[in-house]
């Protein structure tokens, strides 16, 4: 996922490069593309790029996604402007008053129930194996709450390159009064590269459209990124039965003795 965006940010900042040279010469302003062109032609690469990508690395050291995720980030974020006054401007948000807090109390309603049926259902699955300790080891362990703070980081991450990134792209593309295709699609995209573990695939196929449709209506990145990394940890912990802190330090065992 993370290196697909890096070079398609790097892609923008060459072409927005090209376009300050363009305006300097009113000949060639004739020649300069389409919003919607340049769009087309930024998200084909994108794909032709996360295919060959998902094709050929499917398993991967997840540290080198977060590395390659930060720094694709700090590319979105030079050309931030251009994303915001351009690719957005568009498309203002449908909620326009106190955004945050109405975001803040739909990602609660949507995330809490989650994570308790979650960690209920891991709850009962580890009771039913080798009781109370397993049950305390699997949904009653400190070290979710561990996990669950670096989680928001890499979850922003995340949803900054597929909410603020891809899915403006998306709206661009598709007519203005059609919203749902780009939603269904970022959602879905989102969904696509956690392949190929299948679980969360699913999973996140149902989480990935919803959190979409939050922020077109609100704008709101942080909420989203909390709401994430709490399902994400309720679910690799209480479904999954995943230490992801043993898994993350393996990960970067592994990383230094390569």
């Amino acid at each position: 996922m993370s290196p697909i965006v890096f070079i398609n940010c790097i892609f923008i900042i060459f072409n927005e490069l090209l376009l300050l040279e363009l305006s300097n010469f009113p000949v060639m302003k004739t020649v300069v593309m389409t919003l919607r062109r340049r769009v087309a032609l930024e998200l084909g690469i994108l794909v032709l790029l996360a295919t060959t990508f998902l094709l050929f690395l499917p398993q991967r050291n997840p540290w080198l996604d977060v590395a390659l995720g930060g720094f694709a980030l700090l590319c979105i974020g030079a050309t931030g402007r251009y994303t915001r006054n351009v690719i957005w401007a568009a498309f203002p948000p449908v909620q326009a008053d106190n955004r945050f807090k109405a975001c803040v109390r739909v990602t609660l309603w949507l995330t809490v129930p989650t994570v308790a049926i979650f960690l209920l259902i891991g709850g009962i699955v580890a009771y039913h194996d080798a009781g109370w300790p397993a049950v305390i080891e699997r949904v009653w362990n400190w070290k979710i709450v561990a996990v669950f703070i670096p989680y928001i980081g890499w979850a922003f991450i995340q949803q900054t390159l597929f909410q603020f990134y891809l899915l403006g792209r998306l709206l661009a593309l598709f007519p203005k009064n059609q919203p749902t295709w780009p939603i269904l699609i970022t959602g879905v995209g989102f969904s696509l590269v956690h392949l190929p573990d299948v679980w969360t695939c699913l999973v996140t196929a149902i989480a990935g459209p919803m959190w979409t449709f939050i922020y077109y209506r609100y704008r709101c990145l942080l909420p989203i990124a909390v709401s994430h990394a709490a399902l994400g940890t309720a679910f690799y912990f209480g479904i999954c039965g995943h230490n992801l802190a043993q898994e993350w330090e393996s990960a970067a065992a592994a990383l230094r003795l390569q």
